[in-house]
Formats: structure tokens, sequence, C-alpha cells
């Protein structure tokens, strides 16, 4: 695990500069965040400047560099791989060069010649201001892999080695790491994505990929989706950790809005009229309208602005509450579904309940952003008995 810590430096002239302790692997790097404030306003344990709306784009910047910290992390010590004290001081050294590139302190070296796994770095640049950040991210986990993959294989990844020997082996290799299918077939699109990149930049001719053999894998997985009392019952389930209880309060706001779990933080009071949410989604880039419950507002009032954790903080959180909710029997279905709930099971379940209360399907897409009916069908979770009890009131059938 890996952990941030913010610190004052000494006083000069009323003001402190912000020093950053980050811990990892028993190694501490210290770092400066180049970010100075009123001695007076720093709060050690929030980790903030107050009062928060005076310093919003400080705290802000602070929060996007720890969130760069603990992405560089996961890209460079991967789960489940061994890593000896030699590698953790190489890499802490390669985290400072980045975390010195990345605040402006030093020049990033560009390679020159461009490969498939150098060309990663320069896809995720290009698209970091269409992209979702953790859209972008998962690309770390294919440079892991493909790497992993080239050195235990012996067979070189390149442009010109994309084709039918390359995925055979690239599939099999992802399968003997225990990946699911989806989750290869997720990196073999990310594949196939780069690789039509690279031929746009004239960095490659190689077209092996648009081969029908060179399939993107799916299976169908039956996601799960909690009701409306189930939901209740979750937001009245007792949890005496803050942060996790407020990664719980944010899943509750998904549950009834539809948005994802990054647009929450850019959303303030000021983003709601008469009752109606308005937001700009940050995936999608669309303006959607969205009227609130009670408990929504109940919800942003305790909180004000929210600051969202990591997906991958939350989704760790989110497993562990969905422990203590099985254990519980939270609610009154099967108590093995809390094990599976994670941040997507929140949209999924706004359009589920949407849909099952009746509200027409072109308006649940409005937030929801899918484009087709039939891609919206695939995305809820519907049971034969839940559509005919959805039915059976309808003028047809009396």
């Amino acid at each position: 695990m890996a952990s941030v810590t913010f610190y004052q430096h000494k006083e000069t002239n009323g003001k402190t500069l912000i020093l950053i302790t980050f811990t990892f692997n028993q190694k501490r790097l210290r770092l400066s965040s180049g970010i100075s404030v009123p001695t007076k306003a720093w709060d050690d344990e929030e980790q903030k400047a107050k009062p928060y709306k005076d310093f919003a784009e400080k705290n802000s910047k602070l929060r996007k560099i720890a969130g760069f910290l603990l992405d560089k992390y996961d890209e460079f010590f991967p789960k489940g791989l061994s890593i000896s004290k030699e590698d953790v001081d190489k890499k802490a050294e390669q985290i400072r060069d980045a975390f010195r590139v990345y605040t402006g302190r030093k020049e990033e070296k560009v390679p020159s010649k461009v490969t498939l796994l150098s060309f990663i770095s320069i896809f995720q640049e290009r698209y970091k201001s269409k992209f979702n950040p953790s859209h972008l991210r998962h690309y770390n986990g294919l440079k892991m892999h493909l790497e992993g993959f080239q050195t235990k294989s012996g067979f070189r990844v390149d442009f010109d080695t994309i084709g039918k020997d390359f995925y055979l082996k690239f599939t099999d290799y992802l399968a003997a790491q225990g990946l699911k299918p989806n989750t290869i077939g997720a990196h073999i699109k990310r594949v196939k994505r780069l690789m039509n990149e690279a031929i746009e930049d004239n960095l490659t001719t190689n077209q092996e990929h648009h081969k029908r053999e060179f399939k993107v894998i799916k299976e169908d997985v039956d996601t799960v989706y909690l009701t409306l009392f189930e939901i209740q019952a979750l937001y009245e389930m007792q949890i005496d950790n803050p942060g996790k209880r407020k990664i719980r309060d944010i899943f509750i706001l998904n549950c009834f809005t539809g948005l994802r779990h990054s647009d929450w933080d850019k959303v303030t009071f000021e983003n709601i009229h008469e009752n109606k949410l308005y937001v700009r989604t940050q995936k999608t880039n669309e303006p959607v309208i969205i009227p609130v419950k009670p408990l929504v507002l109940e919800i942003l009032e305790r909180y004000g602005r929210i600051d969202v954790p990591t997906l991958q903080k939350t989704n760790e959180a989110l497993r562990w509450i969905g422990e203590i909710a099985s254990d519980k029997k939270i609610g009154n279905g099967n108590p093995k579904k809390w094990l599976q709930i994670r941040t997507h099971t929140a949209r999924r379940s706004f359009a589920t309940n949407a849909y099952l209360t009746g509200i027409p399907m072109r308006d649940i897409m409005q937030v929801t952003g899918h484009k087709t009916t039939e891609s919206f069908l695939k995305y809820i979770r519907v049971t034969k008995l839940e559509t005919a009890e959805k039915l059976k009131d309808h003028p047809f059938f009396l």
C-alpha cells in the first residue's frame, strides 16, 4: 500500500510551503508540492487549507498531486508481483523524476524511436483532456502486461509484431495470469486502438489487427444491481469508519442520479436549481439535468463539496462494505449479492430501477448516456419475473 501525507515546512513571512511524504514498500520519498499557504490556514488532520472556499484551487492541486503519486505507485508496483529492494529504490527514483516532470521542474525526455510500448504514454498525453483519467489509466495495466509477456515469452512486442501469433500467445499469457475473458478482451481492444492511432501517425503500416481472428473476447456477465429497498437499507446501515461511510454515501448518490463516480468532483450546491442537478459529465462531456431526491440533498448538505477518492480506494471500500452488508444480511435479497458491488453497480442500479418504475427508456438514456436501445437493454438487469410485474398493470393485460 502507498500513502501520501502533506505537512508544513518552516514558516516564512506568515506562510508555509507544503511538503509531501510519499510512503510505499518501506520506502519514503520527501517531495515539495511547490504550494504555499498561510501557516494558520493549514489543517494537518484534514490535510487541507481552510476555509475551503478561500483555498479551493490550492486544495484541488494538492488532491491532484496525491492522485498523481498514487497512480504512479499503481503503475510501477502492480499487485501480486514480488519486487526486490533494489527495484523499489530504482522505481522510487523513477517516480521522483516523473513528479519533477509533472510539476514542471524537469523536462520530459522524448524517446528518439517510438515503439508500441513507448507510444502508450504518448497516446495518454494526447488524450488526457478528452478521455476520463480512469480510462487512460487502464493503458498502464496494458503496458505492464505487455512488458511481462515480452519478458516471460521472449516475444518482441512492437508495431510490426502485432498479428495472429501475438494475439494467440498474449491472450494465453493473460489467461494464465488469472484474467477473466472480458478483461482480456478489454486489453485486446486497447491494443487495436493503439495500432489504429499509430497507423494514423504513420508509425506503422501493419493492418493485421483488423483481421477476423484478432477478435475482442466478450463474455456475458450477470452483473448485479440493488433494488430501491436494498439501497435504502445500505444507506441506513451503521458504518463507524468516516472514510468508508463517505464512500458509501457517494455510492448512494450515484444510485439515485446515475452519475459516474468521477463526476462528483465538480458538483456543489451551485449545480442544483429547483431540485434539479445540472452537470456536464466527465466521460462524455455531455450536459445532463437530473431531478434530485430529498435523500440526495441530505447527503450533499452533509458534505458540501465532495472530494472523490480514487477508483481503486473506492472499490476496496465497497468490497469491505459489501462484506459487512452480506454478514448482516442487509435488505431482503440474496446476501451474496453484496459481495459483488463495485462503483459501476450504482449506475446499473439507477438505470434498472428507473426502468422498473416506468420511466421511459429514452429519458433514462439521456442521463446514462446510452446511444441505442439495444445497448441500454444489455446494461440493465431485469429478470423475466420483474418484467412481468412491470407489465401486469398495463392496459393491454387488463
